[in-house]
């Protein structure tokens, strides 16, 4: 429903995003992952997390051993909006 969990979440993210290391703000994901898959956007949040352009890791099983090794002592925060 309509009681601003968008706008409070995308403030505190504006005010935080700055101290860490890697940051993405990944709105409409339930619409995203409708038109253009999991894949798809799972790529393009390492692609902005990591601010790599192309994180070049095609398949999903390899994808969570690059996230383990590109993330894992990092400060990092992922909003994911719209998700259920």
């Amino acid at each position: 429903g309509g009681v601003g969990k968008t706008t409070i979440a995308r403030a505190i993210y504006e005010q935080i995003y700055t101290q860490l290391e890697g940051c993405y703000f990944l709105a409409n994901v339930r619409e995203g992952s409708q038109k253009r898959g999991l894949d798809h956007l799972q790529v393009e949040l390492l692609s902005k997390t990591l601010k790599d352009g192309n994180p070049n890791v095609g398949i999903s099983n390899t994808r969570i051993y690059f996230i383990k090794d590109r993330l894992h002592s990092k400060k990092v925060l992922i909003v994911l909006d719209d998700v259920w």
